[in-house]
């Protein structure tokens, strides 16, 4: 069963506001990569997810009935963090960093969501909220099929 923390700050950088969420999940740090690296188990908790460019890291993601995001892969290190730029429309695109920290029992997530305006914090704050609680029962209820 996973078993999540949760630590959420906004806050000011010289750029633009971030928000950035801790969790620690009780799962594997390769299960965790899985669950937030592959677009089918991003689907599970983030919203349905496709590559749009393979070569070149794009994606799309909908994360509501009339709402899709989609960015570039800009930095990945396997298994431990990956970026992204984050576009949305007509502002400028922000950045979105996910590392992934492993310890005896648990793996931690650190998601750190920068170079937000100001009007866009609590749209965010509240797809990250209700995405990372998502994750927390994906974790918790599809440890047995990542396994294989």
């Amino acid at each position: 069963m996973a078993r999540i923390s949760q630590d959420r700050k906004a806050s000011r950088t010289a750029r633009a506001p971030q928000l950035r969420y801790i969790r620690t999940l009780e799962c594997d740090a390769d299960r965790l990569w899985k669950l937030i690296t592959q677009p089918e188990l991003v689907s599970t908790w983030l919203g349905p997810t496709t590559l749009s460019d393979t070569q070149y890291g794009g994606f799309t993601i909908a994360t509501g009935a009339h709402t899709q995001h989609t960015g570039l892969i800009t930095t990945c290190s396997p298994p431990h963090y990956f970026q992204l730029a984050f576009h949305h429309p007509p502002h400028h695109p922000s950045t979105v960093l996910v590392d992934v920290v492993p310890s005896d029992h648990a793996s931690h997530l650190i998601l750190t969501h920068g170079g937000l305006p100001r009007d866009l914090l609590p749209v965010y704050d509240r797809l990250w909220t209700e995405s990372l609680t998502r994750l927390e029962r994906t974790a918790a209820g599809g440890l047995r099929a990542l396994r294989s």
